[in-house]
Parts: C-alpha cells; structure tokens; sequence
C-alpha cells in the first residue's frame, strides 16, 4: 500500500473513532516515509485520545506476524479488568506497575490517584448523627416482616394532615372566614405593603 494510501485509512479511521487501527495505519506509513514530521505529530496527537479502558478491548484490524510478548496483557490493562470487576486495590496496584514502567504518562499517572480514591475512600459514615429508624411491628408468630423500615420525619411528613387556619390560630385572625372574603382581604393586605 502507497504512503498516500496508508495516511487516507488513517484519517479515515480516526474519523470514525477506530483510533488504534488510525495508529497502526501511520505506523505503517512511518515504516515507509520514516521522517514525515507531519504524520509524525499527527499520530501522536491521535495516541492523546487513547483512554487506558481502550487498551483492554484491543483488536486488529488486519491481523499481522505476532509480535513478541503478544498475547500478554500489559499493567494498565490489567488494571482495567481489575477496576471494571470492582477490584480497586490490584488495579491501583496493577496502574502502579504501569507507571512505575512508564514514568512519563500523565494519563497512567491521573488514573492511578483515581484508582487509590476508589481503593481508600475518604472516611467511614457517621453513623452516630444518623436518625434512628424504628423497626416495623412484628406479627406475633409469623416471623419478620417483609416491610422495609420507614423513618418517622418521612412518615409524618408523607401523612401529616395539611394545616386548615381557622379562627383560634394567631395567623387567621382579624380575616373573615367566608374564602372569598378572606382572599380578598389578603389580597387587599397584599397591595397595601408594596406601596
């Protein structure tokens, strides 16, 4: 395949988001024209958007000689694997390795403090400021019931009965107690305090 050839698959690749066929088609095509600056900084600019979880799902498009150690999963993908089972200590531990053979990978090293942070959480709940949750009523002989706990400030105010002013409250007083009236009245009280 012509130089010309190989660069056109890549933006091509790109352009449909296949970055790691757009990398092996410049590659290709740095194999051919070794001192193309240009391809050069652009593949490198590709390899910027790679994330470590693309790694993982690594496929060829067009299957090659295997290269020596294929088949071996590098640090960071193993890191992935162990992040996406919920396993954030060896997947810190993995990204650890991955840095420690990379040091100049900024993106290893952000996933590695993000991987420690879901490894160590910052702190235990607590608890003892918790609002206490009554049990619900057992059935004598029956067993526990299914019912899940509710907390009282939930049920008293899911059930509350709505607060109807009348007469004897502080709020109601000097308003007539016809609705139309006392609307008009609040209305009334209502206009006279913006001006």
């Amino acid at each position: 395949m012509s130089p010309s050839e190989l660069e056109q698959r890549a933006e091509r690749a790109v352009r449909r988001g296949e970055l790691l066929v757009a990398l092996e088609h410049f590659d290709a095509y740095l194999a051919q024209q070794p001192d193309d600056e240009r391809v050069r900084l652009r593949m490198e600019s590709v390899r910027a958007l790679l994330q470590p979880s693309e790694l993982v799902s690594r496929r060829r498009a067009e299957p090659e000689e295997p290269e020596p150690g294929a088949g071996m999963v590098s640090e960071a993908e193993l890191g992935e694997m162990h992040a996406s089972s919920g396993r954030f200590t060896e997947a810190a531990d993995a990204y650890q390795r991955a840095v420690a053979a990379n040091p100049k990978s900024e993106l290893l090293k952000e996933r590695l403090v993000e991987l420690r942070a879901l490894a160590q959480p910052a702190g235990r709940a607590n608890l003892t400021s918790a609002e206490k949750l009554e049990g619900p009523p057992h059935a004598p002989g029956k067993g526990a019931s299914s019912v899940p706990a509710r907390s009282a400030k939930a049920s008293a105010a899911s059930f509350a009965p709505l607060h109807q002013p009348d007469a004897a409250t502080p709020a109601a007083k000097g308003l007539p107690s016809d609705p139309v009236r006392r609307l008009e009245e609040l209305l009334a009280r209502v206009r006279s305090s913006r001006r």
